[in-house]
């Protein structure tokens, strides 16, 4: 069956001597594996349109049981050059494109993953904070693999959490605030309290609006690793991203030692 569809390009690597394989997000079949041949030999154009962040408007040779589809043609749907300008910008593009390659399965489509794989580049190509946007797409991420971050109501009981002048305590497995009653008891990730109100907010704008947030490099750090926390802790074998070892102020391995209880 021959099939267009839009895609995300996740992945890409050499396959023999003029091919490549190269993993996609598409609207239509979710993430899939396709053969490109004759790429990569000389004169052709169509590789450098096969790089991680890329949107293309792909045609698939699409056959059922088959592990590698073949694609045929490709062409650009949005082009995002400002982000290859900046480290910054790319370390966070190519992390949003790894989380996605490393937490969904095969042809498991989700038109809302895809439009926020798409939101969050676009706002990337801008002239806003690389950080926040990359943080606002983990909060969206978590929600499409069905884990709810929640900024309201402990996770225990439900009630209101106040939020203390420096501190609150963040369950990581319940994706929840723990009231005074229960955090010492379930144990707890100590978030301070302006990572908290970043993470709250994160939750109720666009990808653009994140982009204009104005924070401390210590705030988005410390959400970052959290995010990070909870991501890994309910994505079974989720690895270290690639990313992590390119850019240490965008992405930062979680330090050891941080959870409580």
């Amino acid at each position: 069956m021959i099939s267009r569809t839009d895609a995300i390009v996740l992945h890409a690597r050499r396959f023999r001597e003029s091919s490549k394989i190269v993993t996609l997000y598409t609207r239509q079949y979710g993430k899939i594996s396709v053969v490109a041949k004759g790429v990569m030999q000389p004169r052709k154009t169509v590789a450098a349109l096969l790089q991680p962040m890329a949107v293309v408007s792909a045609v698939i040779y699409m056959k059922d049981g088959r592990e590698l589809q073949n694609l045929s043609t490709t062409e650009p749907l949005e082009r995002y050059g400002r982000i290859a300008e900046s480290l910054e910008r790319m370390s966070a593009g190519l992390a949003i494109v790894e989380l996605v390659n490393a937490t969904m399965h095969h042809q498991d489509p989700n038109d809302e993953l895809y439009e926020t794989i798409v939101h969050a580049l676009r706002a990337l190509n801008s002239d806003g904070d690389e950080r926040t946007v990359l943080l606002w797409f983990m909060t969206r991420l978590a929600n499409v693999l069905g884990y709810t971050i929640r900024t309201e109501g402990c996770g225990v009981c439900d009630e209101d959490v106040a939020v203390e002048t420096h501190e609150v305590a963040y369950s990581i497995p319940m994706g929840a605030p723990l009231c005074a009653e229960h955090r010492e008891s379930s144990g707890y990730w100590p978030m301070s309290s302006d990572s908290f109100e970043l993470l709250d907010r994160l939750q109720q704008v666009s990808a653009a609006d994140a982009a204009d947030i104005a924070v401390e490099a210590k705030v988005t750090t410390a959400l970052h690793d959290a995010l990070v926390a909870f991501v890994r802790y309910h994505v079974e074998g989720l690895r270290r991203l690639n990313v992590e070892m390119v850019m240490g102020k965008v992405l930062r391995p979680i330090s050891d030692g941080q959870a409580t209880g």
